[in-house]
């Protein structure tokens, strides 16, 4: 999946004092071996990243090779344009990202399972986290939904993820305890 070299945090029990406080990062995906479809991100980045700069809101220019969360947003909208996945109206098509993430996962009844359920818990949490914070971002052309909604499967998945596909390391250990005591989707279902 796109973006795991975003959700970093630290591998350190001793250093998880704070959910706002992540140093010494560790890539989830390194605890959690979920395979990944990479087609699709690897043009977009390549595609992205060819434009050095990109013009925003016809005044200001932002360069994708320094902004590390503008370019994963811009690529996690490109990957899921590319898949189908979104409206031209901005929303996106869950039915049809539960289908291809159960396809792609299909080998995997207990990863698909895990996925799908992800999805629908984090559509919502997603749109309001994006909203809530949509003026970090208010310069870039890019949506930021779709990546917003990829972190929290991704973090829902790595936090439940199966025992087959878990590496059982100390550092992963501290890593899926940060993410337990810091689960917002959890904290803000109603």
């Amino acid at each position: 999946m796109l973006l795991l070299s975003i959700f970093k945090i630290d591998g350190t029990s001793n250093k998880l004092k704070s959910c706002d406080t992540t140093k010494h990062t560790k890539i989830l995906g390194s605890c959690c071996n979920v395979p990944r479809n990479d087609q699709y991100s690897r043009a977009c980045r390549q595609s992205l990243l060819s434009k050095t700069d990109r013009i925003v809101n016809n005044t200001e220019a932002r360069n994708l090779r320094q902004d590390k969360v503008a370019l994963h947003a811009c690529m996690a909208e490109c990957v899921f344009k590319k898949n189908g996945f979104l409206y031209s109206n901005g929303t996106v098509n869950l039915s049809v990202m539960q289908r291809s993430l159960e396809q792609r996962y299909k080998k995997d009844a207990a990863l698909a399972k895990l996925v799908t359920k992800s999805l629908i818990s984090c559509a919502d949490y997603a749109m309001t986290r994006t909203k809530q914070f949509e003026w970090l971002h208010a310069k870039d052309n890019c949506d930021y939904y779709p990546a917003t909604l990829l972190a929290c499967i991704m973090e829902q998945v790595y936090q439940n993820c199966p025992a087959s596909l878990w590496k059982n390391t100390e550092d992963c250990a501290a890593m899926k305890k940060f993410l337990i005591a810091c689960d917002d989707v959890k904290k803000n279902r109603k």
